[in-house]
């Protein structure tokens, strides 16, 4: 958001409006805005603060740099006994920030939890004892360890949602083993790398899920098979989500054994997603007894499925007539699949098409008529030209998702993708056909954007990335590999101009020099970087580490020390 320039003749006005005016003012901003509006005027502060009071949920996970401790003690002071929801950016807070937390909270996320200890979690349990019903965690470092974890399913025994995303230096299958044997009433788990061991006593807790999402990273980690899909359906015969992805290759892979005791287990299912990284076996037949056992299911991800093709989606538009969400990533289907889902599906807000090899530019075309999409994945799919890019952006104006990676696209399809102002990501990685043209087109019509990736498309230089970061002020991730024309201005600009800068990759990114570390120290809210060895020196990459040494940083892929 622009700061207000508000001169003295203009503040007595302002202070004379009614305060219901001022009001719905505030109603068209963002809550994580008010606090610099409140700096404006007087009365614009009295009624930010008076919102601040009726509040129940409040979004703090983009605040950059700005959410520090002293910042965050502010805001805690400004928060009402309504809160019932906060998200909060824990990456520039003390461990004690946490003891600041409104007592009033129910539901709890916090991410960014990447230098913290287990103090943080026992503030959380200090302060929210026995209240909390939803508490989400994300971090990837510091001295976190299950113990925390305890802490918390000890001190809220109502828990009913637990998430964890995490890194290897917290066994979070013992975190989750606490909160099963102590919370026995949790319905929601999101976990990431769970044995089929702790799936077991989980079960043997008694708990029951309705929501379920895992993500398989390590080997020894349970994968997507039918044993595990049969584990499941058995002892959750409730369940309404169920999200599983692997990164590993499994032993086994999905049959039509899985698929269809799952639908006769679990037909309350509305959310399924399954994204093995070995392609499934299962028949098309499966799939479509799947549809009909399931038919309130709205959002649905069947990916490296590699016998589904068009009979299985008719079936599935004809039976699930409220689909919101698909995904057919790496299958077989057709430009037929595309129009039935153009006739049927007018409530869709998001398609996966990513690698899917039979499509053509006339069935991509035929997206334009979904009318509601807000995002669109068809990454290496075929059949992406400027033509039908330009059918899905104009067709799909609240679009705020695209992918179109390895697309035959050009300046002329980003004029139209540049149309889409409420567009949040955008993904042009292999885009060869991409010049400062296009790229400038974006920077003048997408200023919502928060991430974007250009990697190899070869012919953008420093001016374009001049633009983007002038154009799209509220930018965290910015992903350049390849981009051998970039060089020192591109960091510099960023870095100084996107306030809330997070990641930035630019790896084999050749002209780069030392100079861009004190560029860099600019970016108060970066955490990760990425940048190419070139002309870099160990010197500069030290010095540059000694001054930030909580920013992960990379060297061409490989971490650095």
């Amino acid at each position: 958001m622009r700061p207000f320039k508000v001169s003295a003749s203009h503040s007595v006005n302002l202070l004379t409006l009614p305060s219901e005016i001022i009001s719905k003012v505030l109603a068209l901003l963002q809550p994580h805005d008010w606090a610099q509006v409140a700096q404006t005027c007087i009365a614009l502060r009295t009624e930010c603060d008076i919102a601040m009071k009726t509040l129940t949920f409040l979004d703090l996970k983009n605040g950059g740099f700005v959410m520090n401790d002293w910042y965050f003690a502010t805001l805690t002071k400004r928060m009402g006994s309504r809160l019932r929801r906060l998200e909060l950016d824990c990456w520039h807070l003390m461990d004690s920030s946490l003891e600041n937390l409104p007592e009033s909270i129910e539901e709890l996320v916090l991410c960014g939890c990447d230098h913290h200890s287990n103090q943080i979690l026992f503030n959380v349990s200090c302060r929210l004892k026995g209240k909390l019903r939803i508490f989400a965690w994300s971090g990837f470092g510091g001295s976190i360890s299950a113990k925390g974890f305890e802490d918390v399913a000890l001190n809220n025994r109502c828990l009913t949602s637990f998430m964890i995303d995490c890194g290897s230096t917290v066994d979070v299958n013992q975190a989750v083993r606490t909160v099963a044997k102590n919370c026995p009433l949790l319905k929601e788990l999101s976990a990431c790398n769970l044995t089929m061991e702790t799936l077991v006593f989980m079960f043997e807790c008694g708990i029951s899920l309705q929501r379920f999402r895992h993500k398989q990273r390590q080997i020894d980690s349970f994968h997507i098979t039918d044993t595990t899909l049969t584990l499941i359906a058995d002892n959750c015969p409730l369940l309404k989500e169920l999200n599983l992805v692997e990164k590993t290759i499994a032993e086994s892979a999905v049959t039509d054994s899985g698929i269809l005791h799952l639908a006769e287990r679990a037909s309350a299912l509305r959310i399924l997603k399954l994204k093995p990284i070995q392609c499934s076996i299962a028949s098309e037949v499966a799939i479509m007894q799947l549809v009909n056992f399931c038919g309130n299911l709205s959002h649905v991800e069947l990916s490296n499925f590699k016998h589904l093709s068009d009979p299985p989606v008719y079936e599935l538009v004809q039976k699930c007539v409220n689909l919101m969400e698909l995904s057919l990533d790496y299958s077989q289907i057709s430009d037929t699949s595309l129009e039935l889902i153009s006739i049927h599906c007018k409530g869709l807000r998001s398609i996966s098409l990513k690698c899917c090899r039979k499509l053509t530019d006339l069935g991509i075309k035929a997206l334009h008529q979904c009318g509601s999409l807000e995002s669109a994945n068809l990454g290496q799919a075929s059949g992406l030209t400027d033509g039908s890019l330009t059918a899905i952006c104009t067709g799909n104006p609240h679009l705020k998702v695209l992918v179109a990676g390895y697309g035959q696209v050009s300046d002329k399809g980003l004029r139209a993708v540049a149309s889409c102002m409420h567009l949040r990501e955008l993904a042009l990685n292999n885009c060869s056909h991409v010049t400062n043209r296009g790229i400038k087109q974006i920077a003048g019509g997408c200023p919502m954007l928060r991430f974007i990736a250009l990697s190899y498309c070869e012919h953008i230089t420093d001016s374009a990335v001049i633009s983007l970061a002038k154009g799209c002020p509220r930018l965290l991730k910015v992903r350049l590999d390849g981009c051998r024309l970039l060089s020192n201005p591109s960091v510099r600009i960023l870095s100084s101009t996107n306030k809330k800068l997070r990641y930035l990759s630019m790896q084999h990114c050749t002209k780069l020099t030392d100079d861009v570390f004190q560029y860099l120290l600019m970016a108060l809210s970066l955490r990760f970087v990425d940048l190419g060895r070139g002309k870099l020196t160990v010197a500069g990459f030290e010095a540059y580490h000694m001054q930030r040494p909580l920013v992960e940083i990379c060297i061409d892929g490989r971490p650095y020390p």
